[in-house]
């Protein structure tokens, strides 16, 4: 009977994760972006890839939002964590992403948090930055995700923006 409790329980969390919030990104002049280069590898499917990763990143994040609204994202720019510098081998000049403390993420774009009546409840420009990253730690030599410091950033952001919120 326990078992049973514990398992609607789990599955009456789920059903309200499904009417959450929803975003909506959008990417501006792709190429015109700071950085979303490959180390190797073809340009546009890293670009897509990294695009991809991102989009999803944000449709989690609006997913706590009230289930009425959606999240509007028009990505600007895009620089991200390290850079991408030439090596130079026996018979070929190869690329690598070098990761230094000076070479933090950063992220442009603009916002619009939408009622479900069309009215804008929130909205701006975010120029996000995450200088506090350390690839050195634990964590990030156990990361598996490749967008890690990029994705810690705009969560942080949307922490500040959207969920810690003071009451007005």
């Amino acid at each position: 009977m326990r078992v049973q409790g514990i398992v609607g329980a789990a599955l009456l969390a789920c059903s309200f994760t499904a009417y959450a919030g929803t975003a909506e990104v959008s990417w501006k002049d792709v190429d015109s972006y700071t950085d979303i280069r490959p180390a190797d590898g073809l340009r546009d499917r890293y670009q897509k890839k990294v695009m991809d990763k991102l989009t999803e990143h944000f449709q989690e994040l609006a997913a706590k939002l009230p289930e009425d609204q959606k999240l509007e994202i028009t990505v600007t720019d895009v620089d991200l964590t390290g850079r991408v510098e030439p090596t130079f081998g026996r018979s070929s000049s190869n690329y690598v992403r070098i990761v230094r403390e000076i070479d933090f993420p950063r992220m442009e774009f603009d916002y619009r948090l939408m009622s479900n009546s069309g009215e804008a409840v929130k909205e701006g420009q975010a120029h996000v930055k995450n200088m506090g990253f350390n690839y050195d730690s634990l964590a990030s030599r156990m990361r598996r995700d490749d967008l890690y410091f990029e994705k810690q950033m705009l969560t942080q952001w949307f922490e500040e923006t959207f969920v810690n919120q003071p009451d007005e």
